[in-house]
């Protein structure tokens, strides 16, 4: 646990130097079998003896995660010898001339930064027949339970670095699912924070307005205290928490008997629920999102990349089609959009900004602080949290089997004690 490092540093029982080296030998023996890895950074052990040394000198801790280990997807940017790639050929020489603010702000408080995961190539915005979790950089990321299972995406390998023990904690970023569809592959727990809290800014994602930084650890304790930087978790919640809404659609009949624990559970401490379904709710508003990433995409790539867009997909076309992907139509769908200037864009910002707001005040109003679903049912549960900008909390839960299954806890900001008191104590009652 990351409280036990700091601990085990300030008394100086332990060093930063030897838990960096022990997780930098774990990967070099253990991910050719993930690939989850895609850079990794060489002036770890140097960062760490200088972290070693600090508390020599100081007496102290550099920050609140002084020689914590962590990795970073592969879509932010270190101002270092990694380079910023994205997954991909085209952008495996591209180093950033500076930190990304929520990179900047980690090693501030004395983390120290292993190296950066594979995913999902350019977010999985590439192409409509990519497999979620592959990159031309570094092939296919490895589910932390074998091939035979799905990995997740796009933020697949850093849940895999998590899941497999190579960091304390790892950083992803999702448009739609791509933090919490991995980890929930993954067996991990992760904090999908809402797009406004945590700053964006070095991130080369897909949208601007839909875009979230999230945490993967994989103890909830680790979770908590990562997220609790950023926000105030010190209430006592659950008994604030005046009643949930289960998402109906994602309970799918093999699902019904953990459906009746979670009823159980909720009757156990006085929360009231409703159930029915929120997906219908929130379908016709795809066509939305789909306008806002076309266009928010091309724009992000137009102020991210070295080169203009032309070269860009000059670029895709030349280096990846058709050895690695068979198209890049997602891409040229993008390029080619015009929605800036019809004013759909606009129109479909505005749309989802008048959702927000109705759908907000209706949880306020019925009393629904959070709204629960099993993570890897239908394809849209992510797209609950996202198109109405909620916080997304995913815990692993063991279900009629080896493998555990996700289970999400969505909140409106600044709830988060809520969400987590919820997951704590749900988690202690299904044990």
């Amino acid at each position: 646990m990351i409280i036990n490092f700091l601990e085990g540093y300030l008394n100086k029982k332990i060093k930063v130097k030897n838990t960096v080296a022990t997780f930098l030998k774990k990967i070099e023996e253990e991910d050719e079998i993930y690939r989850s890895v895609l850079h990794l950074n060489e002036n770890a052990i140097d960062t760490a003896k200088k972290l070693d040394q600090y508390v020599i000198d100081h007496n102290k801790l550099k920050g609140r995660l002084h020689g914590i280990p962590f990795f970073v997807k592969a879509n932010m940017k270190t101002n270092d010898m990694l380079p910023t790639s994205c997954g991909s050929l085209v952008l495996e020489d591209f180093f950033a001339d500076a930190d990304a603010r929520v990179i900047e702000w980690l090693v501030k408080e004395g983390a120290v930064l292993l190296g950066k995961t594979n995913m999902s190539e350019f977010s999985n915005y590439l192409s409509n027949n990519s497999n979620s979790g592959y990159s031309s950089l570094g092939g296919q990321t490895i589910s932390v339970f074998g091939k035979d299972f799905q990995v997740g995406g796009s933020s697949s390998g850093s849940a895999v670095a998590v899941a497999a023990s190579f960091c304390s904690f790892s950083i992803g970023s999702e448009t739609d699912g791509s933090i919490v569809y991995p980890a929930a592959h993954n067996g991990v727990f992760a904090f999908k924070f809402n797009s406004e809290k945590v700053s964006k800014k070095g991130i080369i994602g897909i949208s601007n307005f839909f875009d979230s930084i999230g945490f993967f650890t994989k103890e909830l304790i680790d979770l908590k205290y990562l997220v609790g930087l950023n926000c105030d978790l010190n209430i006592s919640a659950v008994d604030s928490i005046r009643n949930v809404f289960i998402e109906e659609s994602s309970f799918y009949p093999h699902f019904q008997p953990l459906l009746i624990k979670l009823k159980n559970f909720l009757l156990s401490q006085k929360i009231g629920f409703s159930i029915g379904e929120f997906i219908e709710e929130i379908d016709p508003f795809f066509d939305y999102m789909d306008i806002i990433c076309q266009t928010e995409f091309k724009e992000n790539m137009k102020n991210n990349l070295p080169f203009s867009n032309e070269e860009f997909m000059e670029e895709c076309k030349q280096k990846l089609v058709p050895n690695f992907h068979s198209d890049i139509n997602e891409i040229e769908r993008s390029f080619s959009s015009g929605f800036l200037n019809s004013g759909e864009y606009d129109y479909a910002i505005n749309g989802l900004n008048e959702l927000r707001l109705q759908k907000r005040k209706l949880m306020k109003d019925d009393q629904h602080d959070l709204i629960l679903a099993i993570t890897l049912g239908p394809t849209e549960i992510s797209s609950i949290a996202n198109l109405l900008d909620l916080t997304h909390l995913v815990i692993p839960v063991k279900y009629e089997g080896v493998i555990p299954i996700g289970f999400s806890i969505m909140g409106l900001p600044d709830n988060e004690s809520l969400t987590f008191d919820f997951a704590k104590r749900f988690g202690d009652y299904l044990k």
